[in-house]
């Protein structure tokens, strides 16, 4: 996470309001909440819970600034899922469609309107309309929020890169879970944004992306 200003100014040239979009990834109950299944099977979520706070302000910042907002939600199903996925995980118990666990958590609900993409891989792309609604609109940069950084949120960002996309990583909103524990999990996260800060894209942080953004949209009002 760079602060030089040559980083500042990449991160302000990817995030016009025509080209950047803002997909918040997998927040939902089973992942996030202490009560989902997640929890129940043994693994560290805490700081998926602590993401919930500045992916908030995020999402909050992006929809004043008229961003395009995507949500995700992974849906376990048989018959939805690849032959491999039942394999690995067997029969479907978390985020199972229509449940309490499979919406999101109440600060990251999607509004009316906003597209929720629906899937049954980690990959957003896979099996999805994600790339031709995003190339329809003339979108160019992800900025990824959610969980898991290493699973969910990794299969996806590596897949718009190869895409094409830009990509931005937003450090204090994207969380990994651990069956060892917090450390561990912290641990994950510091190498999935070194990944992404060295191989594939931007890693910054909410409040920088905010600044920006709440100032592009305070530009756009006074152009009017």
């Amino acid at each position: 996470m760079s602060n030089d200003a040559a980083a500042k100014d990449a991160l302000r040239a990817r995030l016009g309001r025509a080209r950047a979009a803002f997909l918040f990834i997998d927040m939902q109950n089973d992942f996030g909440s202490p009560k989902g299944k997640m929890a129940q099977f043994g693994f560290e979520i805490g700081a998926v819970s602590d993401c919930v706070a500045p992916a908030r302000r995020l999402l909050d910042a992006a929809r004043a600034g008229g961003y395009l907002v995507i949500h995700t939600a992974v849906i376990n199903e048989l018959g939805q899922n690849s032959a491999a996925w039942t394999s690995f995980w067997g029969e479907p118990s978390v985020t199972l469609a229509g449940s309490w666990g499979a919406a999101h958590v109440d600060e990251l609900s999607p509004r009316a309107g906003e597209p929720v993409i629906v899937k049954y891989a980690y990959d957003a792309f896979v099996g999805t309309n994600l790339d031709t609604m995003l190339r329809s609109r003339g979108i160019d940069t992800l900025v990824m929020a959610g969980a898991d950084l290493n699973v969910c949120v990794a299969d996806t960002l590596h897949h718009a890169f190869a895409l094409g996309y830009g990509v931005v990583g937003v450090a204090d909103c994207l969380s990994c879970f651990s069956k060892r524990d917090r450390r561990h999990a912290e641990q994950m996260k510091e190498a999935g944004l070194y990944l992404i800060e060295n191989h594939y894209g931007i890693v910054s942080r909410s409040a920088d992306i905010i600044e920006i953004i709440s100032g592009k949209a305070a530009d756009s009002r006074g152009e009017e």
